[in-house]
């Protein structure tokens, strides 16, 4: 039997892909996660097999969980977005595989199954696009939207979430949204990463 667990912000998203996974006879769901922090916490000591992390969670992005998985789990990545730079970032980083949410559900369950046997995957889209030069910075800085730059920016300068929410007038969960699809976007995992991009396009 192949043990996996989900780790995701969205309780729909976890819901449906557990429903998904547990009709095959060979795969069970062990554990759903709303976020790294949690995750964290209670994925050691779990007989898990493989971990599907989303990338964008509001708090932690899933690139840093997927640095500090336990020896012998296989990641993953889930993400709205399938850019060759957010690609290349999860595979440096150790995950066994990629995935875009929007992928078909036997590309799902393939993944796993293929990651539980030590192998990699990615789909032959993905695969084409690693073939290809990287976009230039200023290609992937077109992809944020106007508000994400925005936030990104603040972050840049230093501003504390709870400010940028106060000056843009925003909740504070709303920042860590656009701060994690921007950090997707760009391919970066921190807030010292964001600000060297940006700083590159200057």
């Amino acid at each position: 039997m192949i043990n996996v667990v989900l780790i995701d912000d969205h309780r729909m998203v976890r819901s449906g892909f557990a429903q998904l996974l547990t009709i095959e006879p060979d795969i069970a769901v062990i554990g759903e996660f709303g976020s790294a922090k949690e995750a964290r916490h209670h994925l050691p000591g779990l007989p898990v097999h493989v971990c599907i992390i989303d990338i964008s969670m509001p708090n932690e992005s899933g690139l840093q969980l997927l640095e500090q998985l336990p020896s012998g789990m296989g990641a993953l990545m889930l993400s709205v977005h399938d850019s060759a730079s957010m690609i290349e970032k999860a595979l440096q980083l150790g995950a066994k595989g990629y995935l875009s949410k929007n992928c078909h559900p036997d590309d799902l369950i393939q993944a796993v199954r293929a990651i539980a046997q030590g192998g990699f995957y990615i789909t032959k889209d993905m695969a084409l696009q690693l073939a290809t030069p990287t976009k230039p910075l200023t290609c992937q800085l077109s992809q944020l939207t106007r508000r994400e730059k925005q936030v990104a920016t603040l972050i840049a300068d230093g501003h504390a979430i709870k400010h940028i929410a106060d000056q843009l007038k925003i909740s504070p969960k709303t920042v860590h949204v656009h701060r994690a699809n921007a950090m997707e976007k760009l391919a970066v995992d921190n807030d010292v990463c964001l600000a060297k991009k940006l700083q590159q396009d200057v």
